[in-house]
């Protein structure tokens, strides 16, 4: 028993070093990503900042995502941007956040259950309208000459 106790205790301890190394540099990509300039932000999240923030400022008004100690809403809803707008795999994201592929994914379906609470919002229906410069360009109009006929024909019925 005493020999197992000395040999424990002579093991080295495993650091928490490479746990800060990992949160400083995962702190400067979010700090690239969405504090820098608009063209890099719409570049990376397909959004500018301001409504980027406003859609975090949303979700954490009405408590539809939370931030942890680990990481906040903002991260969160950059690692679903990142997924959705550049149709991304969760382990091309790992080195970006220095996250594992369970918590990307995590933080993908919490993110995408809270813009599914705000379909009602955010997500129009569809229309039969047909747009005035897409009836009008030549370069549509082969495409969409059935569906214009076929609204104007409904519409003198």
């Amino acid at each position: 028993m005493l020999m197992f106790r000395r040999a424990r205790q002579q093991t080295a301890r495993i650091t928490v070093g490479s746990m800060a190394d990992r949160a400083i540099s995962r702190e400067s990509n979010l700090r690239y990503i969405y504090h820098s300039s608009d063209i890099n932000c719409s570049n990376q999240l397909r959004m500018r900042k301001a409504p980027f923030f406003r859609l975090c400022a949303i979700f954490r008004e009405r408590n539809l995502l939370l931030d942890n100690i680990h990481t906040s809403i903002d991260e969160q809803v950059a690692m679903f941007l990142l997924v959705v707008g550049h149709n991304q795999r969760y382990r091309t994201l790992q080195p970006i956040f220095r996250r594992s592929i369970e918590v990307i994914s995590r933080y993908f379906k919490a993110v995408l259950y809270a813009i599914g609470e705000l379909r009602d919002e955010m997500i129009r229906p569809p229309s039969n309208h047909c747009h005035h410069k897409i009836q009008e360009s030549t370069r549509f109009n082969p495409y969409f000459k059935v569906i214009i006929f076929a609204n104007k024909y409904k519409q003198s019925m």
